[in-house]
């Protein structure tokens, strides 16, 4: 078997292999922990998995994919980055070996920090490790396409969720202990991440609700959930609002690293290839609106596993429709194996999920010289939720000022877009350009500025 020349890599590209690496170490221990203790194995797994496996096999195609996802070898690193004669390991040996690890994991398992630390937006949970192979291969495209599939997954994470994540079962990973979410080296990431303002520097304790003084353990957090979602200790003071008052001004609604610009959007484009093919109709379901963003521009970012979780309201207006809309699940961008061009950062299949994972649709009619924008919350990895506020579920339209909190992803990785009608110009500022710093840009901070 011979490979495709890899182009030279670059430092993010270095550094996202690294990690990739580390997620496949931590799977091949979490697999050898359930053989040499059986104890761990539930005595009957959960019916949600037994039924996925029961499904696999009841339908020949789904077996034969399901079989054949874990022997093809995925084109993306780790996987592809081997010497002839040395071929690479998946540590899970089939689809039944996956349902059983499965039940491990739904019976009990909560993301760690060990975990989340070697991932980026879309990786670092556990379900993610299991299957990240056969993701990438073109059987597995096809299998995590399949509608039944997807529901059986549905049953599958919404029983995870119920149990573990947002339980106080989930809040064995919420100490100070190595490898979880309090011990010294995530605070410290944390901070990092969330310190955007290079004039003062705040503490996990003064960034966020938490009190690990009546609470050391585990400083006051019910939940993994709980965690995910936590809040600012004081949000006007450490994300005050870009430019309030003046229209012109668009604001970032998530805490996030950017990922691409795109202007001239089509309405229709080849997503599931590489690049920054946006297209409309798919993104928005093919809502009524979509097509007034025909031609117009895009901004996607990403959030670090370390984010602030909530959203903003970019701009000040009206609520004029929201929906989450039901997407697949651990579906990735084809890259039809070995021989073609390799997936890669930064994009990594941001693009492509935009399409087609769970999403929420924001659309707000905002004050001149705005006019119709479209903020759509994208859960990439797992079990992740998109929650917009109640309040703007119903008896739209529905004011909102910019800044205003909007919703939240919950339980998993996610990503954002926000999609500008045609023929608004915008300029967007230096921190908002892809590959400009290397980090987030804070929420409510100034996105774009705009003008016709």
């Amino acid at each position: 078997m011979t490979l495709r020349k890899l182009p030279p890599a670059t430092t993010s590209q270095l550094d996202h292999d690294r990690r990739l690496t580390a997620l496949t170490e931590w799977l091949k221990t979490f697999i050898s922990d359930i053989r040499t203790k059986k104890r761990l194995l539930p005595q009957t797994a959960d019916p949600s998995v037994t039924r996925l496996k029961q499904l696999i096999e009841s339908r020949k195609e789904l077996r034969m994919w399901a079989s054949a996802m874990f022997i093809e070898v995925p084109n993306k690193a780790p996987y592809n980055n081997f010497s002839p004669g040395h071929s690479p390991q998946n540590h899970v040996q089939g689809y039944e070996h996956m349902i059983e690890v499965f039940s491990v994991i739904v019976a009990e398992v909560a993301p760690t920090w060990t975990l989340s630390a070697a991932g980026l937006g879309l990786m670092g949970m556990p379900f993610q490790a299991v299957i990240d192979w056969p993701m990438g291969t073109p059987s597995g495209h096809a299998f995590f396409l399949d509608a039944e599939v997807n529901a059986a997954f549905k049953e599958m994470l919404d029983v995870w969720r119920d149990s573990v994540l947002r339980t106080s079962a989930s809040r064995n990973v919420l100490t100070t202990e190595p490898g979880n979410w309090l011990c010294a080296d995530a605070i410290s990431v944390i901070e990092r991440d969330t310190n955007l303002d290079g004039d003062r520097w705040y503490t996990f304790e003064q960034l966020f609700d938490c009190d690990p003084h009546r609470d050391p353990v585990h400083w006051g957090f019910k939940s993994w959930d709980d965690f995910f979602v936590r809040r600012f200790r004081s949000m006007d003071t450490l994300r005050p609002i870009g430019h309030p008052g003046k229209s012109e001004w668009i604001t970032n609604p998530c805490e996030s690293l950017p990922v691409a610009i795109k202007s001239e959007i089509k309405g229709l484009d080849q997503f599931w290839l590489k690049g920054t093919n946006y297209s409309v109709y798919d993104m928005l379901d093919n809502h009524e609106w979509a097509g007034q963003f025909v031609g117009g521009s895009l901004y996607q970012s990403v959030l670090l596993p370390t984010s602030y979780h909530r959203w903003s309201a970019p701009v000040s207006g009206r609520v004029v429709h929201a929906a989450v809309i039901k997407g697949t699940y651990f579906s990735e961008r084809s890259t039809n194996g070995i021989g073609t061009e390799p997936v890669a950062p930064p994009l990594y299949d941001q693009v492509y999920l935009s399409h087609v994972a769970t999403r929420a649709l924001v659309f707000i009619q905002a004050d001149e010289p705005v006019g119709l924008v479209c903020f759509v919350a994208i859960g990439i990895a797992d079990v992740s939720t998109c929650e917009i506020l109640s309040k703007f579920m119903t008896d739209l339209p529905k004011s909102i000022v910019k800044g205003e909190e909007l919703g939240m992803f919950h339980y998993g990785g996610s990503s954002q877009c926000l999609l500008f009608r045609r023929g608004l110009k915008l300029a967007f500022v230096d921190g908002a350009v892809p590959g400009n710093h290397h980090r987030s840009l804070a929420i409510r901070s100034p996105l774009a500025f705009a003008y016709v």
